[in-house]
């Protein structure tokens, strides 16, 4: 996801493999978050970001609506989906604390 502020200035990407589990679900799939993971704050605005899996892992998860992911570093959020599109294999979510 290549994304610029209205500033002109690109914000900071996380990427890496990590764990998505929702109801029924838990298993790998690599993601991009953007923005500063050290500026999310309980409360407060939350993160954009992706990941990539399987079609019906996609699916499945877009259809549970919320999860959790587990980033390379250890850190666990909770995610909720904002987006897929039928026969990707990309989830899109917002991240919070």
């Amino acid at each position: 996801m290549a994304y610029t502020m209205k500033n002109g200035r690109t914000p900071p990407t996380t990427t890496g493999e990590g764990v998505l589990s929702y109801a029924g679900f838990k298993g790998n799939v690599a993601y991009e978050i953007i923005g500063a993971l050290a500026g999310l704050r309980q409360g407060g605005a939350a993160l954009r970001g992706s990941f990539m899996t399987t079609e019906e892992i996609a699916d499945a998860a877009f259809k549970a609506c919320d999860g959790h992911l587990r980033l390379a570093d250890g850190k666990e959020y909770r995610i909720t989906m904002v987006g897929y599109t039928p026969g990707s294999e990309t989830g899109y979510f917002e991240l919070k604390i």
